[in-house]
């Protein structure tokens, strides 16, 4: 009976991540026409030369990492720059940044079931469906994430007993900063550990040499060719409303509460706003979870960075920060959609935390919370398969 139970429970699951998977790859299939900020793009990708390509400012005041948008452009060129050959590149980094997720989830959540409601979690996601195919370079914003956060959990087992592959990893990271922005962010937290290290242990002196070497080189590389050519002050006045205000006290917390808000409960829906309110009693559960996580766990992890569950809060706080110094406007979801999988997780998690309450409060709001997501999950669905999804995802 209870091996019966197993397998119903892996089938459920297995079909669950077999439904995102097709979902996206129905989203790409359907070729809907580009939209303003993807034909703006396309505009550098038919008209600029590699020199161009590494050496001005894009096209429209257009910010995109620029290897990657010159990969794009070698591959889109070879298929007359068809729609499917320019959004191919995000599907592929998005199906591999979810395998990828998925395997950190499986080895970070100990309980079957809130392990369920993270795989449920990216079907229910408008925002991960969405950007699944779409000719920006969000979803490779997921993959680096998950790569660095991949390593995170499993640094101290490479050290140990894969030093060359533990090597390899310190000197390839940095250069997914090449490919994604937020990946620089992600950086600083090796780079953190390896100095923790490095006091302790003399001998680890040469990982945190080369790691620092590698993370600089890529830095001068990136802003030699890319961040140098950014429109700075354009892009400053476009987003100085998705910065924290320091005007004053009042502008402060009203920016601050609406950065969180959108961090937190933009991912699954916009319209009706009634779901969109109705998500945030669950993901309040995450928002909880950013702090009591870290703070439970880092005496464990002796100070240095190990698991999901440290990394968020420190995650969470470098994205703060740099929206105080008006740098990086982490309240729009698109450009922190690297987050969003940390949200579902930390949320997963984080009601778990109700049964220290009771465990029936526990089992109630996790059910509602699969009833939620499961109703998300079919009318994701219907869009997908009869109208064409939006970056301001909506069910009707």
């Amino acid at each position: 009976m209870l091996k019966q139970r197993q397998r119903i429970f892996s089938a459920v699951t297995f079909f669950f991540i077999f439904w995102y998977i097709f979902l996206c790859s129905v989203h790409l299939y359907k070729q809907r026409s580009l939209w303003n900020d993807e034909e703006c793009v396309l505009r550098s990708i038919e008209n600029f030369s590699a020199k161009q390509m590494f050496g001005e400012d894009l096209m429209a005041y257009q910010v995109f990492p620029r290897v990657y948008l010159f990969l794009i452009q070698q591959f889109a060129k070879l298929f007359d720059f068809s729609r499917l050959a320019l959004r191919l590149p995000s599907f592929i980094c998005m199906i591999a940044a979810f395998l990828l997720w998925l395997r950190i989830a499986r080895n970070s959540i100990k309980d079957r079931w809130q392990y369920l409601a993270f795989v449920c979690s990216w079907p229910a996601s408008g925002m991960m469906l969405y950007y699944s195919a779409e000719l920006k370079q969000y979803s490779m914003d997921v993959l680096a994430a998950a790569l660095f956060i991949l390593f995170l959990c499993r640094q101290d087992a490479l050290r140990r007993e894969r030093p060359r592959r533990y090597m390899a990893a310190l000197i390839a990271l940095p250069a997914l900063g090449l490919f994604s922005y937020p990946a620089f962010l992600i950086a600083m937290i090796p780079l953190y550990n390896l100095v923790v290290l490095s006091i302790r242990e003399k001998a680890c002196r040469k990982y945190l040499a080369v790691y620092a070497m590698s993370l600089t080189v890529i830095i001068l590389l990136s802003y030699f060719i890319d961040m140098r050519h950014r429109p700075t002050d354009v892009l400053s006045r476009e987003w100085r409303d998705y910065f924290v205000s320091f005007a004053s006290l009042s502008e402060f917390l009203q920016s601050l509460g609406e950065g969180i808000n959108n961090l937190f409960s933009r991912w699954f829906v916009e319209y009706p706003k009634f779901f969109k309110s109705l998500g945030r009693i669950f993901i309040g559960w995450g928002l909880i979870n950013v702090f009591y996580a870290f703070f439970a766990n880092r005496k464990k992890e002796g100070g240095m960075l190990r698991s999901l569950d440290t990394v968020a809060f420190v995650l969470f706080l470098e994205m703060f920060l740099i929206g105080c110094l008006q740098k990086y406007p982490f309240t729009v979801p698109r450009t922190s959609l690297f987050y969003a999988p940390i949200v579902f997780y930390l949320t997963a998690t984080g009601i778990g935390l109700a049964a220290r309450v009771h465990p029936y409060l526990y089992r109630l709001i996790l059910g509602l919370y699969f009833v939620f997501l499961g109703f998300l999950a079919v009318m994701q669905s219907f869009v997908a398969f009869y109208w064409d999804l939006g970056f301001y995802p909506r069910i009707w």
